[in-house]
């Protein structure tokens, strides 16, 4: 896997110098298309301020994110993108860093509705935390986001979650009827070991997405409806002295969403979202393996309006539950509101988040949180 992973960024930083030729002014060769290679640096920052309202020690001021990469095209057809991120662990470790290679990957376009990629990137499972962190509408992903579509592939004690990417080989194609409906899919092919780690059992997972969306009309908002699901196999080692080749576990998993937006002079204007998440894995809890059988499940309602070009008010109430099948109360729940604007413009993506979360937790407690959040895009 060092090896793939090796020829994959050696390939990107290959064609990115290429690309690096073409920005510096250099001409096309004669004979060609006029094409001529792109290569777009980015760099993504959030600070962000955490308040908890019942324990005034766990107060501060972090960095949750630091992202920087790039996109760039090579043909017509093929492309690539690597994108690199800083992390802290947390306000007891914040003395520890590391980088990360988040995402790497080349994309070869068949047409102008089908397309593969190859290499680390995000899966296609549900729609809430697919998109960019810079287009969140709150500082922190739903529960079920969290608890369940983040943890789909297998992760450790030690190293933590796939960060909803893995490595893989992906299909994504749409079909536009004449009504204007559009019907698209991703099917993806991957270790299921999460991101930086290799794969320790032969059996691969599958995961995927299918969505209908309706034509773009003016006035009414388009709407799109999605269904995604996941195959995988956790792989355990419970006691490496009796059994040091561990036992694979099935798991699986099932989402609904649906969400609804409202443009104007290509603005947003209003947004609703919704997705429903059940599972069945080994793994137990967030962050936590566990013997035997639990099925997390959740749900998530949001909805976002601008009353001005700049800022929206969003609210959203999301619920999370352990483990459906057992007795007891093992869920929780949180109402956020929210407020955002957009320093520079919603396209330019500089902004100002600020959320205050209403927690109702029998686990975790029930204090309340400000989070207040400045992400800058360049």
């Amino acid at each position: 896997m060092k090896l793939i992973r090796f020829s994959l960024l050696a390939s990107i930083l290959i064609l990115s110098g290429g690309a690096f030729q073409t920005v510096d002014g250099q001409e096309s060769p004669q004979g060609s298309t006029g094409f001529e290679p792109t290569f777009d640096p980015f760099f993504w920052l959030q600070i962000g301020a955490h308040i908890d309202l019942g324990d005034e020690e766990s107060n501060s001021l972090i960095l949750p994110k630091a992202r920087f990469g790039a996109n760039g095209k090579v043909t017509e057809a093929f492309s690539y993108h690597f994108m690199l991120a800083g992390t802290a662990s947390g306000a007891e470790e914040a003395e520890e860093r590391e980088m990360k290679l988040l995402q790497t990957f080349m994309r070869y376009k068949f047409s102008d509705r089908t397309s593969m990629r190859l290499g680390q990137f995000k899966y296609p499972f549900g729609i809430g935390t697919y998109p960019a962190f810079t287009t969140w509408d709150f500082n922190h992903p739903a529960f079920i986001s969290g608890g369940i579509a983040r943890d789909l592939v297998h992760r450790d004690e030690e190293t933590g979650s796939g960060l909803f990417r893995d490595l893989g080989i992906e299909i994504a194609s749409s079909l536009v009827y004449d009504s204007g409906f559009k019907v698209g899919y991703k099917l993806m092919v991957m270790n299921g070991n999460g991101i930086l780690k290799k794969d320790d059992n032969s059996d691969k997972d599958l995961v995927g997405r299918v969505s209908l969306s309706s034509p773009k009309s003016t006035g009414i908002g388009t709407w799109t409806l999605g269904s995604s699901f996941y195959r995988g196999t956790l792989h355990l080692i419970k006691d490496p002295l009796l059994f040091p080749d561990g036992e694979d576990h099935d798991e699986e998993a099932y989402g609904v969403d649906f969400r609804w937006d409202l443009h104007e002079n290509n603005l947003r204007v209003a947004t609703v979202q919704a997705e429903i998440i059940t599972a069945k894995t080994e793994a137990g809890e967030h962050d936590v393996l566990s013997d035997g059988e639990v099925s997390p499940a959740g749900f998530y309602v949001q909805g976002t309006y601008f009353t001005s070009a700049d800022f929206y008010w969003a609210l959203r109430y999301d619920e999370f539950d352990h483990d459906s099948n057992a007795e007891g109360d093992d869920s929780r729940d949180r109402t956020t509101i929210g407020a955002c604007y957009y320093i520079d413009g919603q396209k330019n993506r500089h902004r100002i988040n600020a959320n205050y979360e209403m927690h109702n937790d029998p686990d975790h407690g029930s204090e309340d949180l400000i989070i207040v959040g400045v992400t800058l895009v360049f």
